[in-house]
């Protein structure tokens, strides 16, 4: 039989768990739209995310285990997961596109009432970009620069194995700047005397050896960075329920508060998955999941999705915050 690079894994609980907690999420998100916020609504949906949130991470446990100590996840299987976490985020582009046109068309319906018309309506006060929206956008665009400064750390410790791993010191030596230049060319017994700044390392055909000092500097400031995006992230979720908090608009205020409060509140939804998402990927980097030769997908399709969550705040500032303000 031919080798098709694919492993048949065992089953899993987790992808009808997932199900069931979305399912219990929807059911009393519905269930507070038509019944009020009741104390029945609000443990279901408390509930619900427990249970959402808790088969997530088990699905993820799983998925370590599977590919870190089982080693099941050949190239093949990886390109696979890929390739299904784009079409997955692609769904979810369209699932915001769809309330991003509901959004501009009543939006555009109301303004077309001539010299009645206006978005919002009459009687609603839009919020105020320039406060908590717009500290929340430069929040999520520095929380993605750092995800990404974060990335380039984790592809700089895949590539160089520590000096002294299987084999000797047998090749060209190079130096590599505390800036991360590389500077070719270099040889001799006597480099930490004459670039103290810089870390050395040994290349010959098979793989590329760096200090001990460098990559362990590099996973500092992997850890650092992601931290630093998981805190924004956090930082965030916390002055967006601020600002539902000190608004006086309702979600039954007409359509414009009913589309504000699907958009922003969905979003947030995926702030959460998202902040999961890092969080789970700064453990791994601290337990030294993605060092030589080892793949960092995860790592990728967490930095994919948040980038797409913070396309969609950016989005939602222009369209949701700046539009009905300036009309």
């Amino acid at each position: 039989m031919a080798r098709t690079g694919l492993t048949v894994l065992p089953s899993s609980p987790w992808p009808i768990f997932v199900s069931l907690g979305v399912l219990g999420v929807v059911s009393s998100f519905i269930c507070a739209i038509h019944g009020g916020m009741t104390f029945m609504s609000l443990l279901m949906a408390e509930a619900s995310w427990v249970f959402l949130l808790g088969s997530v991470f088990g699905w993820w446990k799983d998925m370590l285990y599977e590919g870190n100590l089982k080693g099941f996840y050949t190239s093949r299987m990886k390109q696979n997961l890929w390739w299904g976490f784009i079409m997955f985020v692609t769904s979810e582009v369209f699932f915001f596109f769809s309330f991003f046109v509901s959004w501009f068309y009543l939006g555009v319906g109301e303004k077309s009432q001539i010299l009645l018309g206006s978005w919002p309506p009459e009687g609603i006060s839009p919020i105020d970009p320039w406060g908590i929206p717009l500290v929340n956008t430069i929040l999520l665009v520095s929380s993605g620069f750092c995800a990404g400064w974060c990335k380039k750390c984790v592809v700089a410790m895949s590539k160089f194995a520590p000096i002294g791993y299987n084999s000797g010191h047998v090749g060209r030596v190079f130096l590599v700047s505390e800036s991360g230049i590389k500077m070719q060319g270099v040889m001799g017994d006597r480099l930490s005397k004459a670039f103290p700044h810089c870390y050395w390392g040994v290349e010959n055909k098979s793989k590329k050896l760096m200090s001990k000092k460098y990559l362990r500097n590099l996973r500092v400031n992997a850890l650092f960075s992601m931290a630093l995006s998981v805190g924004l992230g956090a930082i965030f979720l916390y002055l967006q329920s601020l600002e539902y908090s000190w608004s006086s608009l309702t979600f039954s205020d007409s359509t414009y508060g009913g589309c504000f409060f699907l958009l922003t509140g969905f979003h947030g939804m995926h702030v959460i998955v998202g902040v999961c998402f890092l969080s789970v990927c700064w453990v791994r980097i601290y337990y030294n999941h993605f060092t030589f030769r080892r793949s960092y997908i995860g790592l990728e399709c967490a930095i994919l999705y948040w980038h797409f969550v913070d396309a969609v705040w950016i989005g939602l500032f222009i369209c949701v915050y700046l539009w009905p303000h300036f009309t």
